[in-house]
């Protein structure tokens, strides 16, 4: 019989991008468990049973008015400070109805703590996905000074699981220690290697990224097409939704066949296959060191399941940086300039032998830390621990131990 399991999270289970897809691809793609999601989120689902937690009507309508924009970040505060304390009976009646085993949340700036309470409310053991340092993410937070009380709050949220899930070493080395915390990096999806490439071959070295295109990312991005700009020997291709890039460059990328928007996928996986080399893109900027530090991108583990040599763009301190240099798989270009990333692609063009190297450490990684089998496996086993019967032996040694 399935363990029921509640799942609280702003992002639900979708075959799409980010926390959403890692998510899909644990408890839906492979179905380990009974779930019910209840989100915040007003977008649409895959068809799964879910409920919707909203705010306070009013406040609800606000954000829908045109004077929504001007009160959003304290629309954000309130969401993110209040409302989490506030009862919630939504939740309630769907635990009662539901019965779940566990509850398990996406730590986030809202729900998380929603989460927390409900556990607590109704005894059930719960369980903590951290994934990204959400109390720093633009559009996260209202007021800027708020931050530092949700970070503190991140951190209580992850020393009150009964089980937490990590999503880098970063991320549990900042976090602190736990009595059962384990790294599971972004699950990767099960891809079908197509065996029809696309675009067609123009006979160059074709560098490939799949991923998000927008603020930090896409300044990286914009920065790298101007430098391949003109090459003789080396093409790029970039897929993925919403580029907020500068016009003519926008323009430009489209034109050329750089920018290819967004692709499902198994469109995504056409374009793969069709690379010679894969880029993993980490920001370098200052603000952003903690989200890099305790990040882990998804991509890194959907590349080496194409076989493809990697070159991952970013700094020493980021996780992905870390493992590739522990464990091989990435050539690392750990500087800002661009130029890095193209002199990486013409030492790739030029010697077979690298490219022979490189493909195989992508294979050591699918086949062993990236295994997702062994992620499912850790992700599951975990959970069920949490609510597996306990042997009389142990219940005894418990109850010497509380009398001790």
């Amino acid at each position: 019989m399935q363990l029921k399991v509640l799942f609280v999270s702003i992002a639900p289970p979708e075959n799409h991008c980010g926390v959403r897809v890692v998510m899909y691809r644990h408890l839906v793609e492979r179905e380990p468990f009974e779930v019910l999601v209840a989100t915040n989120g007003e977008y649409a689902l895959e068809p799964q049973p879910h409920i919707f937690l909203q705010l306070p009507y009013w406040l609800h309508r606000l954000r829908k008015t045109r004077l929504g924009p001007y009160f959003s970040r304290w629309i954000t505060d309130f969401e993110n400070l209040i409302w989490p304390l506030l009862p919630n009976r939504c939740l309630d009646k769907a635990i009662s109805q539901f019965q779940p085993n566990v509850i398990l949340f996406l730590a986030d700036n809202s729900l998380g703590l929603i989460a927390r309470r409900a556990a607590e409310k109704h005894g059930l053991p719960l369980v903590g996905l951290f994934l990204d340092w959400f109390p720093i993410m633009d559009g996260y937070y209202g007021n800027a000074r708020s931050r530092n009380l949700l970070s503190e709050r991140f951190r209580s949220l992850y020393a009150a699981c009964d089980l937490a899930f990590c999503t880098s070493d970063g991320m549990q080395e900042i976090l602190g220690s736990h009595p059962n915390c384990h790294v599971i990096y972004p699950m990767p999806g099960q891809h079908t290697i197509p065996a029809q490439s696309y675009p067609p071959s123009t006979g160059k070295f074709r560098l490939v990224y799949v991923g998000s295109v927008e603020k930090f990312y896409g300044r990286m991005i914009c920065s790298l097409i101007e430098e391949f700009e003109g090459s003789a020997e080396l093409e790029l291709i970039i897929v993925g939704p919403n580029a907020d890039w500068d016009q003519k460059i926008l323009d430009h990328a489209k034109e050329k066949g750089i920018y290819l928007g967004f692709k499902t996928p198994p469109e995504a996986a056409e374009v793969l296959a069709g690379a010679d080399a894969l880029l993993v893109v980490m920001s370098f900027e200052e603000k952003y060191e903690l989200f890099m530090r305790t990040s882990f991108t998804t991509k890194f583990l959907d590349y080496v399941a194409f076989s493809k040599p990697i070159i991952l763009w970013g700094p020493e301190y980021c996780t992905p940086v870390r493992v590739a240099r522990e464990q091989g798989g990435a050539i690392v270009v750990a500087q800002p300039d661009a130029k890095g990333v193209v002199n990486a692609c013409l030492r790739l063009a030029s010697d077979t032998q690298l490219q022979s190297k490189m493909i195989e450490q992508a294979k050591n990684l699918h086949q062993n830390l990236f295994n997702p089998n062994r992620l499912q496996t850790i992700f599951v086993t975990e959970i069920e621990k949490l609510v597996a019967p306990i042997p009389p032996k142990d219940l005894a040694m418990l109850a010497k131990r509380k009398a001790d």
